[in-house]
């Protein structure tokens, strides 16, 4: 009798904790979304990148070397919210919102329910993670596909693993690298040809389409058009600049390989600065020495930031965003090692006093687009389907509704002669552009004298006298 009453207390227990867990998940979730709602206000337009994953299945023209998964769920959500940008806006807060779920239960494969509430709170609320789980980017819903992968794959469950990576490849082509590892030492360790065959089958299940569209379209066999971001990117930005001219030199994938393995120590300092300034110095720390103390198969979500230096890209800090989760769960990893429920409280504060001096970068919106939109939605009224704008920016285009093409680095004459040979409607110059990349438009943008001279009419102009200034000028049929 005394035994009956004892297991019936184990599980009123038991029903007890998980209950307190689902309700400290749903205040991280609901804390998440309500967050995000608001900080997506101080972000009210598109990212550069957005432009082309919102128009992607509307415009083949905005397509360019993007990936379609986060496009896909921007259709989704424009079934409920039309416009485009809030859309994907959307997909973002809410992937930001849901991912305490999978994120807690691929920690709690690891340790405690306390230890797993806290690595959540840690990635959730981390600045950063919360700037990028608001705006028009693939970030967040990047982050929740990967981390439900890696939780299917822990749980044995190769279908949802399988199409669960594949969603996240559909969305960045790096999730190809943790996918390809994982399965790789599963199978070193387990032998068993029929879950790799799983694995493989729903991950290209839903991947196939896309590459056999590739080969459609290219002509050539390819896992991802993003191989181009493997390019010559110097460290000086005026001869980037000048690699944007018509007749810049054209670069082997050798040239550009060696060129990003010649950068290669600089721009991975550079990540390396971002993490710590991010993250946070003790949750690096933290992390680093519950990689090499408890080493797991999370550690396969590491060696892509190792090849990321390579392709030439600016150090961007989002690009380090998807190793955060990570790196907090091996924090707690480590310091479920001294099983003492405060230690693990005050790491929790000393970690997110690591990385609050970033917290006001969550709202501070990106520079130098505002002038731009403006002029792309007064443009919207006297703008058609198919009508070309040239721009170094693809902001006026996407709000306007237009199609974007991006303007050669050239003397002026040239730069006309291209938009008659694009068929391009618009020209777009602005002051920002003129002062940096493109100052020999310095006039087209300041002198009516000089555009009636040259046949060329205003179709919109504003903010001359601010040095902001922008003009979109009408090309001459």
């Amino acid at each position: 009798m005394a035994k009956s009453k004892s297991k019936a207390a184990d599980v009123s227990v038991a029903c007890w904790d998980k209950k307190i867990e689902l309700i400290l998940i749903g205040i991280l979730c609901a804390g998440s979304m309500f967050i995000r709602l608001n900080v997506a206000q101080y972000h009210p337009f598109v990212n550069w990148d957005g432009a082309y994953y919102i128009n992607y299945f509307r415009d083949a023209s905005w397509q360019s070397v993007f990936h379609p998964g986060y496009s896909l769920f921007i259709e989704l959500f424009r079934l409920v919210v039309p416009d485009g940008v809030r859309a994907a806006q959307l997909v973002s807060v809410v992937a930001g919102a849901l991912l305490p779920l999978p994120l807690f239960y691929l920690a709690r494969h690891f340790m405690n329910s306390l230890l797993s509430i806290l690595t959540v709170a840690v990635v959730v609320f981390n600045p950063l993670i919360i700037r990028y789980g608001a705006v028009t980017l693939t970030e967040a819903i990047f982050i929740f596909l990967e981390i439900t992968a890696f939780f299917f794959f822990v749980k044995r469950r190769p279908l949802l693993f399988g199409m669960t990576s594949g969603l996240a490849f559909l969305t960045r082509p790096e999730a190809l690298i943790y996918f390809s590892i994982l399965i790789f030492f599963d199978f070193i360790k387990n032998r068993k040809w029929r879950w790799s065959g799983f694995y493989l089958a729903s991950f290209f299940l839903l991947v196939l389409p896309y590459i056999i569209f590739l080969r459609i379209q290219t002509g050539e066999w390819t896992i991802s058009p993003k191989t181009m971001n493997i390019r010559v990117w110097e460290k000086d930005w005026r001869v980037n600049v000048a690699h944007e001219a018509s007749n810049a030199p054209v670069f082997t994938l050798s040239d550009r390989v060696r060129s990003g393995l010649q950068y290669y120590p600089e721009r991975l300092m550079e990540y390396g600065k971002h993490f710590l300034k991010f993250a946070g110095i003790p949750l690096v720390i933290a992390g680093i020495f519950g990689m090499i103390k408890k080493r797991n198969m999370l550690l396969a979500s590491i060696p892509m930031l190792f090849i990321l230096p390579v392709f030439g890209l600016d150090p961007n800090e989002r690009f380090i965003i998807p190793y955060i989760p990570f790196l907090a769960i091996f924090s707690f990893i480590l310091i479920s090692g001294f099983n003492k429920n405060w230690i693990a409280v005050l790491s929790t504060v000393i970690i997110i006093a690591g990385y609050s001096s970033t917290i006001s970068y969550a709202a501070i919106p990106d520079q130098g687009t505002t002038e731009f939109c403006t002029a792309g939605i007064a443009m919207k009224p006297m703008t058609h389907e198919g009508d070309i704008f040239v721009d170094r920016k693809p902001f006026t285009a996407f709000y306007a509704g237009g199609s974007y093409i991006a303007m050669p680095n050239d003397p002026v004459d040239s730069i006309l002669a291209f938009c008659h040979q694009v068929r391009a409607k618009y020209l777009v110059v602005s002051a920002r552009v003129v002062r940096v990349y493109r100052p020999q438009l310095n006039f087209l943008l300041y002198s009516d004298t000089v555009l009636n001279r040259l046949n060329l009419k205003t179709a919109y102009v504003a903010g001359l006298d601010s040095g902001y200034g922008i003009r979109v000028i009408k090309l001459s049929d």
